[in-house]
């Protein structure tokens, strides 16, 4: 299985990294081949998941090491030399490592705003890879919040600024920081579905 990001895309994507508002993100449309996006898709639904609710949090996840064969092909490929270089490349973060869960968010489900750094050391660059077919989800946009931090680096001001739409083969990078703030949106049809996590 391999990920959209040949070294050929790297420089347009550098750009786009460092350009994009209110932080650095960039989204990559047509991750996998066909084939590789059925066997994926069709591994999700062999794959267990548990609720998952919290004060912040609605939804349905993987354990975090998946285990149907299909998915871990994914999270290798995620891992892999090539991928990692890319990303290094595209965010200017050293990673070395990635760790990935898959999650279900079905009418209902959210995830309110949140900055995953503060969750657990290490973490430099979040991914999302959707799944879902494009009419089978309603609602579950990522949003990207613009903040404001005081001289701490808390928080004082959040305003929402961007939406990236939950569309199928869509892979989308943005940079783990103080400041990253994001939600996954209230989900009012269908199943976003996804496999997620962070390159450490």
């Amino acid at each position: 299985m391999r990920i959209a990001l040949t070294s050929d895309d790297v420089p347009a994507l550098t750009e786009a990294w460092r350009a994009a508002q209110p932080f650095p993100h960039v989204v990559i449309d047509g991750m996998l081949s066909d084939e590789d996006l059925a066997a994926v898709r069709a591994g999700i639904g062999n794959e267990p998941h548990d609720a998952e609710h919290s004060e912040i949090v609605d939804c349905f996840a993987s354990a975090p090491q998946v285990t149907d064969p299909a998915l871990a092909a994914f999270a290798a490929a995620m891992g892999s030399p090539d991928t990692l270089a890319a990303v290094r490349a595209i965010s200017g973060k050293p990673v070395t490592t990635v760790e990935m869960r898959s999650y279900c968010y079905v009418p209902g489900g959210y995830l309110l705003p949140h900055t995953d750094g503060a969750l657990r050391v290490g973490r430099q660059v979040a991914f999302a890879a959707y799944l879902s077919l494009d009419d089978q989800c309603a609602g579950g946009e990522l949003e990207l919040f613009r903040c404001t931090l005081d001289a701490s680096g808390d928080i004082v001001v959040a305003d929402p600024e961007t939406q990236i739409a939950h569309r199928g083969n869509r892979l989308v990078l943005f940079d783990v920081s103080a400041g990253s703030l994001h939600q996954i949106r209230e989900v009012t049809a269908g199943a976003r579905i996804s496999l997620a996590g962070w390159f450490r």
